[in-house]
């Protein structure tokens, strides 16, 4: 039988379909993961790719938390060019989280009404809901029932590449805090470093703040990378960070990544044998919590979202002013009591207005937003969860900010100085590294292929920074040990001196240098190989709350 051109056309694509099918049916994970992931998937636990240092390099000459002294003035004021106001309450969608105090206290609770500082000053009703399901708040923004949603920055760029997809966009508009304690690790008392994780099982909520913070901890850590892999792998995903606390209290894990109030709780429930193993207290420039518009909201209304932001910075004000007072209303608002408030925000630093230029680059420099958001991104797209690429700097609006900048000319930012202190049995190194730094034979120069992994030391300064770095400097047995010891001095000063040239926002009283000379060798000095090993410079990084 002859076939026609047609059937033989048909033939050939009923076989083409069916190789296609099979080879999708038992390749298909391999060529979806190929391809950037299909859209809303995510890889099942432990299956995403490890991350590492590199994954985080946009961290890299960020600024420190909150520009120690500087203030707003440097801020150049711009009108905005258009006008227009909000005729019905702004809906702005918040969660349980104290975080959200200044807009609430401002608001004189959740609904608007007449003792609203929002309505009294600047006409306008503001309306808070409480949407704790994240996919919920989502939906409900993207829906357009709220017009402000609450987000940390990580999750808003994971979030803002789910828009993209959909063709809708939307900006972070104001910096509501830094994480400084709310969010951490609680372990076994004998989990002593991030190091200390390797074969320890660990709870954490998938694609949260929470994974965010253990990833880069992780990728921070003197542990190689298939130690991290492994770590990663033994992570149990929870639900939610609450059910990742008590696998803790029930013994079910030796570690948990997790917020306020269930860190402090899961200590408390083991009593002796658990301590907070690090948090953002140490982690300073991690976790930030935004809020962001829709973008019809900024087109049609953006004097709405000009003056709610003024009214969050009076709300900042008026909780300075009465705290007691304050907590009672946010604790009413939002179903707590007083002392859990005061607790919540005892964990975070409420940002004013010359944070908030100095987080969005308003007043010179690299606007640290843009790291964390960029940083994000990479991070989630390698774990296969986000595919539309986005950028920090399409998904932000810093002209409200710009507007409010003759308000606060002379406010400035507020940080704690930090500064190392002398060795003692107490001190305990979060981070341990122990690297290679190689200088030139019997200097203290520094050669040119060190200098990316002393970036990486300033990248790490610039993130923890309530912390103090100990660079110690060691030396082989190869000539006299007073020579020895004020080599590896030298070296060890060095390095000081390299990241505080190259990262002029380190405070050089966060550094202690200690020269060993020979005296801690980590391996024979009777090989030229061991003689090498020896030759290093061992870095901590010490918390400065302990």
């Amino acid at each position: 039988m002859k076939l026609t051109p047609f059937a033989k056309i048909f033939i050939t694509l009923v076989i083409a379909g069916v190789l296609g099918f099979a080879v999708w049916h038992y390749k298909g994970a391999e060529i979806r993961s190929w391809a950037g992931a299909e859209k809303g998937s995510a890889p099942a636990a432990g299956k995403g790719s490890g991350v590492d240092a590199t994954d985080f390099a946009a961290l890299r000459n960020a600024p420190p938390d909150a520009g120690r002294d500087k203030g707003s003035e440097g801020v150049a004021p711009a009108a905005l060019a258009t006008s227009g106001k909000l005729s019905r309450p702004l809906v702005v969608a918040i969660n349980t989280w104290a975080g959200h105090a200044p807009g609430i206290v401002f608001n004189g609770g959740l609904d608007p009404g007449p003792a609203s500082g929002y309505r009294k000053k600047y006409g306008l009703d503001v309306k808070f809901v409480l949407l704790e399901d994240p996919a919920a708040k989502l939906a409900a923004f993207r829906k357009g029932d709220v017009d402000v949603m609450w987000n940390t920055v990580d999750n808003w760029a994971r979030e803002a590449s789910i828009l993209a997809e959909q063709g809708q966009k939307a900006k972070s508009v104001i910096l509501q805090d830094w994480s400084r304690g709310g969010d951490g690790i609680v372990s076994l008392s004998s989990i002593r470093s991030i190091e200390d994780l390797k074969g320890k099982k660990i709870s954490c909520t998938q694609f949260t703040p929470s994974h965010f913070l253990l990833l880069y901890l992780l990728s921070q850590s003197g542990l190689s990378p298939d130690d991290r892999a492994a770590v990663e792998k033994n992570i149990v995903f929870t639900q939610d960070a609450p059910a990742a606390a008590a696998m803790f209290k029930a013994k079910q894990v030796d570690a948990a990544v997790t917020w306020e109030p269930d860190l402090s709780a899961a200590v408390t429930a083991r009593g002796d044998e658990a301590h907070v193993l690090v948090s953002t207290a140490a982690a300073t420039n991690i976790i930030a919590d935004t809020l962001c518009a829709r973008q019809d909201l900024i087109d049609k209304a953006p004097d709405t979202v000009r003056d709610f932001i003024h009214g969050w910075f009076d709300g900042i004000d008026m909780i300075k002013a009465d705290p007691a007072g304050s907590y009672n209303v946010v604790a009413k608002a939002l179903k707590l009591d007083d002392e859990t408030v005061s607790g919540m925000l005892s964990g975070l630093k409420l940002t004013p207005y010359a944070d908030n230029a100095q987080f969005y680059g308003l007043s010179g420099g690299k606007a640290h937003y843009d790291t964390l958001f960029d940083t994000a991104f990479v991070i989630w797209r390698k774990k296969g969860l986000v595919t539309r690429p986005v950028e920090a700097k399409d998904w932000a609006d810093t002209r409200f900010l710009s507007a409010l900048a003759p308000h606060y000319q002379t406010q400035k930012v507020e940080e704690p100085k930090v500064a190392a202190k002398a060795p003692s049995a107490s001190d305990r190194a979060i981070i341990n590294k122990q690297i290679q730094i190689h200088f030139t034979p019997n200097s203290d120069e520094i050669m040119s292929g060190s200098y990316f992994v002393l970036d990486a030391l300033g990248e790490t300064m610039t993130s923890f920074g309530n912390t103090y770095l100990r660079v110690e400097g060691n030396t082989d047995a190869t000539g006299k040990a007073q020579a020895n010891m004020q080599l590896s001095e030298r070296r060890a000063l060095a390095v000081k001196n390299y990241i505080l040239k190259n990262f002029p926002n380190i405070e050089a009283s966060r550094f202690q240098t200690i020269g060993h000379g020979s005296a801690k060798p980590i391996a024979d000095n009777a090989t030229e190989a061991g003689r090498q090993l020896n030759r290093r410079t061992d870095i901590k990084v010490v918390l400065a709350t302990e």
